[in-house]
């Protein structure tokens, strides 16, 4: 089931089933500014990812002395049992508690909920970890949104660019075939200090993965049209850019934590930037895009 909430500017839509935002419409123009998952290409919207990022060394990893195998980007995406926890004037929030299920996978206690919050032009996403236990919980965090590109029909690909706060000088850490991450890098492509060109190749070899960007946001634009939306992920310790090659979108994926490196000791309490959240708190954070 979708759900939807709107203001004076701009129109959200939510699939219930892995809480993904497949809808950013701005009322003014009626531009759609979600990508629109063609199965052919990539089949997805904007992935909630918890309680990993990417994929696992060897597809496990060792918690509390036992092996689980956690799917790709974790538990919360493609899930059907998300449950539409309240829906109001300009919010909507989904739930997914800890079950029998989820165990199987991922042995905590919790009790996750996401909120998508219209505000002027801006959508805020929410994230609430409650841990249930009384002993310590550990989980990544991350967003995955996929922004149409070209927004407007006819322009290039290529004639679009992103425009970071500060000026940047970051290499991507390498993404091997099987999903992990390895500590050497690749060059990036920045040009006027801030401005990360786009173009089809550019993801040729997966992910640009980084873990040092002084930016806290980034500004979508095209030579043609401006300036298009701006996330702003004040707070988030990593930074994914990722599209597929032959994909007419760009996703910017804050990050709480990282895939696993190859050299990984399989552990998850070692996982880079892995939370530990004590028992019975609650863990908050969220990211906004606003449409420009």
């Amino acid at each position: 089931m979708r759900h939807s909430v709107e203001n004076h500017r701009i129109r959200i839509s939510v699939d219930q089933v892995g809480a993904e935002l497949f809808s950013l419409i701005n009322l003014d123009s009626g531009k759609e500014y979600m990508w629109q998952a063609d199965p052919d290409i990539w089949g997805g919207h904007a992935p909630v990812l918890f309680p990993i990022i990417g994929k696992l060394k060897d597809g496990t990893t060792e918690i509390d002395g036992k092996q689980y195998a956690i799917t790709k980007h974790g538990i919360v995406r493609n899930n059907e049992d998300l449950e539409l926890y309240s829906h109001s004037e300009d919010r909507i929030t989904f739930r997914l508690c800890s079950s029998e299920k989820t165990k199987k996978q991922y042995p905590y206690d919790f009790d996750f909920r996401i909120t998508y919050r219209v505000r002027n032009a801006h959508v805020i996403v929410y994230h609430e970890i409650q841990n249930m236990s009384t002993e310590p919980m550990y989980f990544c965090l991350g967003g995955h949104p996929a922004f149409r590109v070209p927004l407007h029909d006819h322009d290039p690909y290529d004639a679009h660019f992103l425009r970071f706060e500060h000026d940047e000088t970051s290499a991507s850490h390498i993404v091997k075939e099987d999903g992990t991450l390895r500590e050497v890098t690749r060059p990036v492509p920045w040009t006027e200090g801030n401005i990360l060109p786009l173009s089809h190749e550019l993801f040729d070899n997966d992910a640009l993965v980084f873990r040092d960007l002084k930016s806290r946001s980034v500004v979508l634009e095209s030579k043609i049209n401006g300036p298009l939306l701006k996330v702003d992920y004040a707070g988030w310790t990593h930074l994914g850019i990722w599209a597929k090659p032959n994909g007419d979108f760009v996703c910017i994926e804050p990050w709480m934590g990282l895939a696993d490196f190859e050299d990984s000791d399989g552990a998850f309490k070692h996982k880079e930037g892995i939370i530990e959240l004590a028992g019975n708190e609650t863990y908050v954070m969220s990211f906004d895009i606003k449409v420009l």
